[in-house]
């Protein structure tokens, strides 16, 4: 009969245990999900900009209908 021993956990295997353990955890990954979606978010807005076709603040003043409601205002002086 072979003799077991004692099973002992290795410095490394208590840490990468520690590590999954912290990572696993909602309290750390909702955060770290908000987070993601907000650089995401800034991401595709700076690439947005960067097209000089576009503007990301100005959208609805691209339009043609607005475009002429602002003739119409600056046409009759309200």
């Amino acid at each position: 009969m072979v003799d077991k021993k004692e099973y002992q956990k290795t410095p490394f295997r208590q840490y990468y245990e520690e590590f999954c353990e912290v990572l696993g955890h909602p309290l750390w990954m909702m955060p770290m999900m908000l987070i993601g979606l907000l650089l995401m978010i800034e991401l595709l807005h700076t690439n947005y900009h960067m097209d000089a076709e576009k503007d990301a603040h100005g959208y609805c003043g691209q339009k043609e209908f607005v475009k002429k409601l602002q003739r119409f205002y600056d046409n009759n002086a309200y």
